[in-house]
């Protein structure tokens, strides 16, 4: 017991492992290069599920994963054991309390590593989740969790170079708002371990401005509109290549927007179609002139929303990992003599 006690507490191994991860690594990153689908599709799943499933079938791709899984489990086992080892060392020999500085940051560093562990292990995450502005989505694998955009701010330079990006979302159970807040770039809005990461923006048609026998009427894609006089409008379906088949039935010659055409529909149930390519043209409706007077842009943000069950403990063994750096490089002997040195001139 004695002999694998001293095996794992070993700097000689830890300088091994630190050489071959490093080498297991740059094998991986040349593969991640050669092969970008397999990096974004290794990217977009939680690693363990994929390890004991898909990875299986292509080992030639994935085998340096396994292998840096397995030296990652002994070289956590060498730190556990060369941090017990010094610690006991440390307090039974009485040295000085700054000899504990370079363990600070080994504890932070098996604190996130075990975050890392949980985030790879379970959890999910879900990629091009696509947000209209004020309209409510639900959260994917998270029953009864709905999302809002409800402002989206972006920033551009005068080379039209993206700056920065605000997007304002409202998280809801049922109808009950949870929780509000922004999310910036590299800055998720995190609810119940679910982070909410600002991945694309922009704007896009949502619906129509007509005029129906001269009065002006807002017709979104998905509700209807009622006019002044309790007649109802909605539109229907959407031809990207308008044409009429032998019988005078609508189709679709294509699906490239050559001659686009919007089904409208009132509410006993007449339709004319309307061609939608420009503002201006027209058609008629039970007898009343509708015209395309202009389009309702709204803007929308996708996002990637991830659960990481670990996050918390990334961010506590960070923190201490940091902490015992700071300790570790400038108040430790000598340095942390030059530091009370400059004080002392200060004074």
């Amino acid at each position: 017991m004695k002999s694998i006690w001293n095996f794992f507490a070993s700097v000689k191994l830890t300088i091994t492992l630190t050489v071959v991860i490093c080498l297991d690594a740059a094998w991986g990153s040349v593969i991640t290069v050669k092969y970008p689908g397999f990096a974004r599709a290794l990217d977009q799943t939680i690693l363990f599920p994929w390890l004991l499933t898909t990875g299986k079938n292509y080992l030639s791709l994935s085998l340096w994963i396994y292998l840096l899984v397995f030296l990652m489990a002994v070289f956590t086992v060498n730190t556990v054991v060369c941090t017990a080892d010094k610690v006991y060392s440390i307090v039974k020999s009485r040295r000085p309390w700054q000899s504990f500085f370079p363990h600070i940051v080994h504890i932070g560093f098996l604190v996130a590593l075990a975050g890392h562990l949980a985030g790879s292990a379970t959890g999910f995450r879900s990629y091009g989740t696509t947000l209209l502005q004020g309209a409510a989505v639900p959260v994917p694998n998270m029953n009864g969790l709905y999302m809002r955009l409800d402002d989206l701010d972006v920033k551009s330079s005068p080379a039209g170079d993206l700056e920065s990006v605000k997007t304002s979302v409202t998280l809801l159970e049922g109808k009950t708002e949870v929780k509000k807040g922004a999310i910036e770039i590299n800055g998720p809005l995190v609810y119940k371990g679910v982070a909410f990461y600002h991945m694309d923006q922009g704007r896009t048609p949502t619906g129509f401005v007509l005029t129906i026998d001269g009065e002006p009427l807002r017709l979104n894609m998905d509700t209807p509109a009622a006019a002044s006089n309790g007649n109802t409008y909605r539109l229907g379906d959407l031809y990207p290549d308008f044409a009429l088949d032998p019988r005078g039935r609508p189709a679709s010659r294509s699906e490239d927007f050559r001659n686009p055409y919007i089904e409208v529909v009132s509410g006993d149930g007449k339709t004319a179609y309307l061609p939608i390519g420009a503002p201006g043209a027209k058609t008629v409706l039970d007898g009343k002139a509708v015209e395309l007077k202009d389009y309702i842009i709204t803007p929308y943000a996708v996002l990637t929303i991830n659960k990481d069950p670990g996050i918390w403990f990334i961010i506590i063994g960070s923190s201490i990992l940091v902490v015992g750096m700071v300790l570790l490089l400038f108040f430790r002997g000598e340095r942390g003599e030059l530091v009370r040195q400059r004080k002392e001139d200060a004074d």
